[in-house]
């Protein structure tokens, strides 16, 4: 009697196969899936007081037009617009430091250059006010710190003479022109040679115009930060 060998069909076998190879294919998608989406769910390192930052950021006016900035896209836009902003290079500062109200700190100005100054001015009141907005901050991050001065007006009466004297023409001059001004560690403003030391530049603002003198104030309104980094 001849025996017959029974044949497998290929057909019976393929669906299993094709399931498998579905199966290993979702497997590999979810993993990788999972990698991409791990550094998601990680929990970001977030600056507190003691720590060490790095930050860019933008000084505004009381009216909120930029003064200095560490963007150079900004400080474009504004030249097309006709306005000055100077650019200066990223800060690293303690997180939640406090100093005097009153400490001058110098920042370096990249561009334009500036003659007759040692770098742009902040006060105490403001670099304190950007040192606590940081706390609790993520890298990335981008924050509005407000500044306050509390019972400092900020403010200085010229008479024609004394602002003649910093280099202000006090004929053309008008209420709204911002003027460069000349901060000591003093904080005083310096009138004509009465220093050897070289200034911070300063903004000021004429507020009034009198007969005779003129008031200018060197109050700033606010910074936008972004914490680029925490190095400490």
């Amino acid at each position: 009697m001849k025996q017959t060998q029974q044949k497998t069909s290929k057909n019976e076998t393929a669906p299993w196969m094709k399931w498998a190879y579905v199966g290993v294919a979702l497997l590999v998608a979810v993993a990788m899936v999972g990698t991409y989406l791990a550094p998601m769910f990680e929990k970001k390192q977030t600056a507190q007081i003691g720590n060490t930052a790095v930050i860019g950021y933008t000084i505004r006016g009381e009216d909120g037009r930029p003064l200095i900035t560490t963007n150079q896209n900004l400080v474009s836009s504004e030249y097309e617009k006709g306005n000055l902003v100077l650019l200066t290079n990223g800060l690293e500062m303690p997180v939640g430091g406090q100093v005097s109200g009153e400490n001058i700190a110098v920042i370096p100005v990249v561009y334009p250059e500036i003659t007759g100054f040692s770098g742009f001015g902040l006060l105490g009141f403001e670099t304190n006010a950007i040192s606590v907005g940081l706390v609790g901050m993520q890298a990335g991050e981008t924050k509005a710190v407000g500044f306050s001065y509390g019972q400092n007006e900020l403010s200085m009466n010229l008479t024609e003479e004394e602002a003649n004297g910093i280099g202000l023409n006090y004929t053309e001059v008008a209420v709204g022109d911002l003027v460069p001004l000349g901060l000591t560690v003093s904080p005083e403003i310096a009138l004509g040679n009465e220093t050897n030391e070289t200034p911070a530049l300063r903004f000021g603002k004429v507020i009034a115009k009198n007969p005779g003198s003129l008031v200018i104030a060197h109050r700033y309104g606010s910074a936008e930060i972004t914490l680029n980094a925490i190095t400490g």
